[in-house]
């Protein structure tokens, strides 16, 4: 089965999800220290998952840069053999 996404896709997804990953963590850096200090419990599960959710994105990314290296890497050894 070809695979879903090109070398170049996977590594502009991947690029992108690093990116709001990266503005993620910037953002909510600040705001879950003032949540935090307040320790009320809704507000520490909106923290977690503002964590959760940019830990996802910036680790789901990296591993589609990573992926598209290896597969266009891949893709070049076959064409020259």
């Amino acid at each position: 089965m070809p695979p879903r996404l090109t070398a170049r896709q996977m590594f502009i997804a991947g690029a992108t999800l690093t990116a709001i990953g990266t503005a993620l963590a910037l953002v909510t850096d600040g705001w879950l220290a003032l949540i935090f200090e307040s320790a009320d419990f809704p507000h520490a599960v909106a923290g977690t998952i503002a964590t959760l959710l940019r830990e996802i994105a910036m680790t789901l990314g990296l591993v589609l840069v990573g992926g598209s290296v290896v597969t266009r890497s891949l893709g070049e050894t076959k064409a020259t053999e």
